[in-house]
């Protein structure tokens, strides 16, 4: 009888042994999957904070293409309203990166710019916003950037001819402009109808259709669209 003590010691240290073992190993392996946690809770935090950051850059973005094309679409309706007045012809020759509006010189049949009036000034989008422009529903090709033009006094300039005429009897050439962040769809467009209307659109969440934000009265002036226009 007293061999059994002596020979069941053994065993008992053995389980006692591999019990701590097996805790160790449980303890190991919490550890490990804590760890786990730990990355995978930064990564998820990075992901939020970037897209957070992203939704801010986008609405930022909204704002300054928003201030774009209603700049785009008041300057264009005064310079119809000025030629007009004045019988002219002006016309805006657009770029991937910008604009500048053109009068016709009638005795010299050319395009020229329009000196002495900061309205008409040639204008640069800010950095990282372009163009693109389609006229009868194709899209035409512009230029990368801004054309240097001749001196007006030179009678063998011949500067590149406006996308976009205002005739001094009011009519306006048929247009879609759209202002958009590379990268991203327009979000904002300015928009010329066969009947002389000239309209700011802004895009639905949905991207499937466009909503009119401020328009022209064929007969009238500037006004903000109403609630359920377009």
């Amino acid at each position: 009888m007293a061999c059994v003590p002596q020979s069941g010691a053994p065993r008992t240290r053995a389980a006692s042994g591999v019990r701590i073992c097996r805790r160790l190993c449980r303890r190991d392996a919490e550890r490990g999957f804590t760890l786990m946690e730990v990355l995978v809770v930064i990564v998820i935090v990075g992901i939020v904070i970037s897209v957070a950051t992203l939704s801010m850059n986008v609405l930022g973005t909204d704002r300054q293409t928003e201030e774009e094309a209603r700049r785009f679409w008041a300057v264009l309706h005064q310079a119809r309203e000025e030629g007009q007045l004045q019988a002219l012809d002006i016309g805006v020759f657009v770029t991937r990166t910008g604009y500048e509006y053109l009068r016709y010189d009638q005795r010299r049949m050319l395009w020229l710019p329009i000196y002495g009036d900061k309205l008409f000034a040639r204008r640069e989008l800010p950095e990282g916003l372009r163009m693109r422009l389609w006229l009868e529903a194709r899209e035409i090709v512009l230029s990368p950037g801004p054309v240097e033009r001749k001196d007006e006094d030179d009678d063998d300039a011949q500067p590149a001819p406006p996308q976009i005429m205002v005739l001094s009897s009011g009519d306006t050439t048929p247009f879609e402009l759209q202002i958009e962040r590379e990268g991203a769809p327009a979000l904002w467009r300015i928009v010329g109808t066969p009947d002389n209307d000239l309209r700011v659109e802004r895009r639905e969440n949905d991207f499937t259709a466009w909503q009119i934000v401020a328009q022209t009265r064929r007969h009238g002036a500037a006004s903000e669209a109403t609630a359920d226009a377009g």
